[in-house]
């Protein structure tokens, strides 16, 4: 009865490694101005280019915060694929 209960922890660690390890292979996608202006000529060249600047810094943090997310949950991921091994050691030897 502990080894089957040992076991179950070992499958439950094991979905949360494969979760995780998705987690860390899917990144937030980068950011896409879909419709900028509904009338693009009164937009003078200043205010364009203050846009295109916060455009290019906004997307330089999304990559960071993917490349951290990314290590994150690839750490996690180890961390439960550690506990499935516990786990099946403990069914094993109990």
């Amino acid at each position: 009865m502990n080894s089957i209960s040992w076991l179950l922890a070992a499958l439950i660690f094991l979905c949360f490694t494969v979760i995780f390890f998705g987690f860390g292979r899917d990144p937030i996608r980068s950011f896409a101005v879909r419709q900028r202006f509904e009338d693009e000529e009164n937009v003078d060249s200043q205010s364009q280019k203050r846009i295109d600047a916060f455009l290019k810094d906004f997307d330089g943090y999304l990559q960071s915060i993917n490349a951290r997310n990314k290590f994150r949950y690839l750490i996690a991921s180890g961390g439960f694929l550690v506990a499935t091994l516990v786990c099946l050691l403990l069914a094993v030897a109990l």
